[in-house]
Order: C-alpha cells, then structure tokens, then sequence
C-alpha cells in the first residue's frame, strides 16, 4: 500500500495521540494532522512530537486528508461527523474509536452516505492515565483492534484502511457492530459496573464497622482497579450501549443469584464446581493470549456485489481470526479474487465452511507461514 499523503487525528488525547505515534512509526513518510477545539492542547501535543502538525480550523484540517481517525468521547462522535460532512474529499476515509459502534455506524453511514466512507473502528486498549502526556507508540501492541465493516462498506476502502493499520502492532479482528457491542458489553463493560459497585458495596460496609479498605489486599486491589476511570466517559458509555449492558448485567445477576442459592444449600461440590470451571476459563484466556501466531494464505473469488467484504471479513471475526493482510484483484468487469492473510486459528476450517454456505465457493488455500 502506497504510503497517505496526510492522516487526521480530531481529539489528541491518549488514544489519538498513541495512534499519531503508531502511525507516525508505520508511516514516516505521513504528515499527521491534529485538531481540536483547544489549541493549548493542540500545543502540547506539537510540543511532545506526537503531531507533526497543529490546525484549530476543519475545513484546513480536513483538506485533502485520506484518512480521519475522531478519537473523542462517543457523544461527541455523531456531532463532529454531521461538522465534517460538507468538507470531506470522496477520498477520505472516516473512522472512529468508539466503545460503542452499532448506533455510530448507522448514523455515521446515513450521515456521509454521499461524502467520503465512513468504517467504524474500536482498538481495545486503554490506561487508566489521561492525555497525550500518556500517548504511547505501543499502546496497541498485542491488543485487538476491531473494524466494523457493513453491507454498505466500500471493499476499497475497507482495503485501505486495514493496510493503514496492519502494522500498529494489533490484531485486526472485523465484527458486525451490533456483534461487536454485545461482545464488550459482557468483557469490557459490564467490568467497570462492577468494580465501580463492588468498591461502593464495601465502602458501604464501613459505615457502622471499622474501615475495611484498610485491609484491601491485591485481589480487591485488582478487582477495582478500572474503578478510577473517568467517570463521564463510562456514564457516555453505559447509556449508548444500555440494551446490550442490561443483557450482560441481567445474565450476572443470575449467576451470583445461583452461588447464593449454592451457598445456603451449604452444596460444597457445586460450588468446587463453579470454581474449577471458572479457573479452567482463565487459564485458557491466558494460553489464547500466549499462543503463537500462525498465517495461512487463503484466495476467495468473488463478484462486483455490494456488502462482499464485510460478508467475508465478518465470517472471520466471528471466530475470533485476525485477518493481517487483505488484497482485492480485478479478474474482470464484475469479478474479482480477494487474497487473505489470516491467522491460523483451529476455527479457520469452520470460517471456510461457513463462506461456502454463504455462496463464497473456490476458495483455495496458499502458502502457511
């Protein structure tokens, strides 16, 4: 992929500013463009090298830009969007790095229908310190990056933009939005829910008794850490996402529920047997995150139809593969070849499978690394 001539990061704060810093790696040869309304902020981030340069005006910032990334809270999402339309190049690519995508994506989609091409984004990583002071070249290293390409998706621009950032250090995974919201409302979520209400339940606690956080040992510590986050941008969060959220929490509730019902049946064996179960969880999320990545090269043909890539990308992320590299090739007027590199994951087979049911036949498997 031939290098951007200039990238545009509106909101250069830590995720922005560790993108600037991941692409700036990736792409020297890039000009990053920031904004924001604050231009002492806009300073800052000049002043650390994370930009290369600073512009407080849209129109200027948006000028012959071929990729926007708007990292800023998701309320502010849809508005800067509706701000962006009238300026953008049929070019340029707009993504975000929302926690949340499916009521973005579909408002995003609507709103630039006719002006650029608009792909939803969400790389999941993160600290608990605030700012571009906090902006790290590896923040994403190893952690997974979410794209949520739809039916109306263009596979050019899909194409682009995983070439943009296939070498930030992330796994690229591709979901369907409202996929991708029920996936984080149980594991990112519903986490500060409840570390927020277990901090506030002990807390409670020490009303009438002696102060308990006092004893608070690393489990706890633990537990609650996610607890310090900013508080606006979780209420943001929770409320965008509620439908999937109260799903999570009400499936929760069940559980804990059940280990009541456990505990006063004084049923040692099911409760042995809720934490076996739950040590057997954890320590195969920790073999997941060690395994070593294998690429298997996979050719699918493919018509001129609209949605071809999001149906392809999406039946791999629905198993968890990472695509590392995409390439799209015109065999004809209405025919093509869509060349994958994807990680070689024991799900791959039943990936394939489910691309034959969904009418992708032919497809051929190359070279394993």
């Amino acid at each position: 992929m031939k290098a951007p001539r200039k990238i545009g990061i509106i909101g250069v704060g830590l995720i922005g500013g560790s993108l600037s810093l991941a692409l700036k790696k990736s792409w020297p040869k890039s000009k990053i463009v920031g904004y924001h309304d604050d231009i002492d902020h806009l300073k800052q981030a000049l002043k650390l090298r994370v930009i290369d340069e600073a512009v407080d005006d849209l129109s200027a910032f948006c000028d012959d830009a071929d990729f926007i990334f708007i990292c800023l809270p998701i309320s502010l999402i849809i508005p800067i969007i509706k701000r962006l339309k009238p300026l953008l190049a049929e070019k340029t690519i707009v993504t975000d790095v929302g926690s949340t995508k499916g009521n973005i994506v579909r408002q995003a989609e609507a709103i630039l229908a006719e002006n650029g091409s608009f792909i939803g984004g969400h790389p999941m990583a993160g600290s608990e310190q605030r700012g571009v002071i906090a902006a790290s070249a590896t923040l994403f290293h190893g952690a997974v990056y979410v794209l949520t390409p739809t039916d109306k998706t263009s596979p050019s621009a899909f194409e682009r933009l995983h070439g943009l950032l296939n070498n930030i250090g992330a796994r690229l995974i591709a979901l369907s939005p409202d996929k991708h919201d029920s996936i984080v409302a149980n594991v990112s979520h519903l986490p500060h829910i409840l570390a927020a209400s277990l901090i506030n339940s002990a807390a409670d606690s020490t009303k009438e008794k002696d102060n308990i956080l006092l004893f608070a040992a690393g489990g706890f510590r633990d537990m609650t850490r996610i607890a310090a986050s900013n508080p606006d941008l979780w209420v943001d969060i929770s409320v965008e996402n509620k439908a999937a959220l109260l799903k999570a929490l009400e499936s929760y509730m069940a559980r804990l529920n059940k280990i009541a019902e456990i505990l006063r049946d004084d049923d040692t064996d099911k409760l042995r047997d809720e934490l076996i179960l739950a040590r057997k969880l954890r320590q195969s999320l920790s073999l997941v995150q060690r395994a070593e990545v294998r690429l298997q090269e996979l050719e699918i043909p493919v018509t001129d139809s609209p949605g071809v890539i999001s149906r392809i990308s999406l039946a791999f992320g629905r198993h968890g593969i990472n695509i590392e590299d995409i390439q799209i090739f015109h065999t004809g007027k209405k025919s093509g070849i869509i060349r994958l590199m994807v990680s070689d994951s024991p799900s791959l087979d039943k990936a394939i499978i489910d691309l034959n049911k969904a009418g992708f036949t032919g497809i051929k498997k190359g070279l394993k690394l």
